[in-house]
């Protein structure tokens, strides 16, 4: 299922400092250190990958040391920003046309258009999964991971075993338990506690059907007080989600840490 907290949140401000190029053909957005072999691809949410919000958060797990890329799934598309308000805490002004008419109305275009999209999206995960892994000159190969959010986080679970490591991040759509399938490497999920679809009852379900299976990396953190997409698009001047939001971005950065070699 999908949720208005899709479609939902806040701008925040700042200024990318990455640039867009094309990996394996695709568009995309990259930032970090361009020799490094500790390679982290961004699953973006429904906003895309020229979201401000999203390329400001690669541009902090690049500061880290890491090579952020973050690819366009979408061939273009994406859901204008003008949905973010129409459930904002801090702009409760906003009309009741807004957030009772024009956000439902973006989940219904939202969801169908994601679906029938899905194998495309996921041969540009595989394509960008591919060219990463070119050998450097020297001769090392690169440790490759992935953080998707939202929609994007779907692919954290079903495409974990293109990467070395993968984090989902408040992930919508999925079809549970099929898609834990795909899940063969390190694997780490953030959920908000009371998300209408991957909550805490869901997460609790997903560790314990993979640790069932074997595998040993499995991480689960339970995030209170937060709505689905706290992480990218979370009211900064809300401590609680402010704290939340950090608290995540913690999270992936030291699951990549431990799980991508230097």
């Amino acid at each position: 299922m999908s949720c208005p907290d899709c479609v939902s949140g806040s701008v925040h401000s700042g200024t990318p400092k990455g640039t867009e190029t094309k990996i394996g053909g695709i568009d995309a957005y990259v930032v970090g250190n361009a020799d490094s072999q500790r390679i982290i691809v961004i699953g973006c949410d429904i906003f895309g990958w020229r979201f401000i919000n999203a390329r400001l958060l690669a541009d902090e797990y690049a500061s880290y040391g890491f090579k952020v890329v973050m690819p366009d799934l979408f061939d273009g598309w994406e859901l204008p920003t003008w949905t973010l308000n129409a459930k904002d805490p801090s702009n409760e002004s906003k009309s009741l046309f807004t957030r009772y008419v024009l956000a439902p109305i973006s989940l219904f275009v939202l969801v169908p258009w994601a679906l029938r999209n899905l194998p495309r999206q996921i041969s540009t995960i595989s394509a960008v999964a591919s060219a990463l892994r070119t050998p450097a000159p020297n001769g090392g190969t690169p440790n490759v991971g992935f953080v998707g959010f939202c929609w994007g986080g779907r692919f954290a679970i079903s495409q974990n075993h293109l990467f070395d490591a993968t984090v989902a991040a408040h992930p919508s759509l999925v079809k549970f338990p099929a898609e834990l399938d795909g899940v063969k490497k390190p694997f780490s999920l953030a959920v908000a506690a009371d998300d209408p679809d991957f909550n805490r009852k869901r997460a609790e379900e997903t560790e314990k059907i993979l640790k069932e299976r074997g595998l040993a990396d499995v991480e689960v953190v339970v995030y209170e007080g937060v709505h689905h997409g706290w992480t990218t698009r979370a009211n900064l001047a809300n401590p609680v989600q402010r704290k939340a939001r950090d608290d995540a971005v913690k999270q992936v950065v030291g699951w990549f840490e431990k799980h991508l070699s230097a």
